[in-house]
């Protein structure tokens, strides 16, 4: 009889399954055993990460941050960009906008709004995600948005390299 994996252990609540080193052989086993279903569902286990594969590590992408030389061509302060979340005044601004559609037409109001615009968000927060949006997202979506950076084991190339003399060896015999 053929061992699943249980989300559940003794009434804890098990860790989340991202790579094929939890899997243990269960994978191996249902591939070379032909169970079709079962290898389906290992799999559809698996983070979709490629950074949380157990055989890649990526390495981490240095950034660093260039300034904008249009801007500072054309000599724009960059410090009195206009940030897009509602703001003190805003109202008044937007009080300006609706008496602009009154009186003026979608004209005045177009003429308006370029001129003075107003906030295109409510809240200014990048990292907040609508509930519809959350709701749709994937367990390992959801993790890796709300969990720290996930420990990485260092490379080891003398493990790849007894691989491959293992491969060797199994082709010559």
């Amino acid at each position: 009889m053929q061992q699943g994996i249980s989300l559940r252990d003794e009434g804890h609540i098990q860790p989340m399954v991202i790579n094929e080193w939890q899997l243990d052989v269960k994978l191996n086993q249902a591939l070379h055993q032909a169970h079709r279903a079962d290898f389906a569902l290992y799999l559809s286990l698996l983070s979709p990460e490629v950074e949380e594969a157990a055989q890649f590590y990526t390495p981490e992408p240095v950034t660093e941050p260039k300034p904008d030389r249009l801007r500072q061509q054309l000599g724009i302060d960059t410090s009195a960009a206009r940030r897009f979340a509602l703001q003190d005044g805003d109202l008044d601004r937007l009080l300006q906008h609706s008496i602009a559609l009154q009186h003026g037409g979608m004209s005045q109001l177009k003429l308006t709004s370029y001129l003075n615009p107003g906030p295109l968000a409510q809240f200014d927060e990048q990292k907040r995600i609508r509930g519809d949006v959350w709701r749709n997202l994937s367990l390992h979506a959801r993790r890796h948005l709300t969990a720290e950076a996930v420990h990485k084991m260092p490379a080891d190339p003398t493990a790849l390299y007894e691989v491959l003399q293992q491969l060797h060896q199994n082709k010559a015999a």
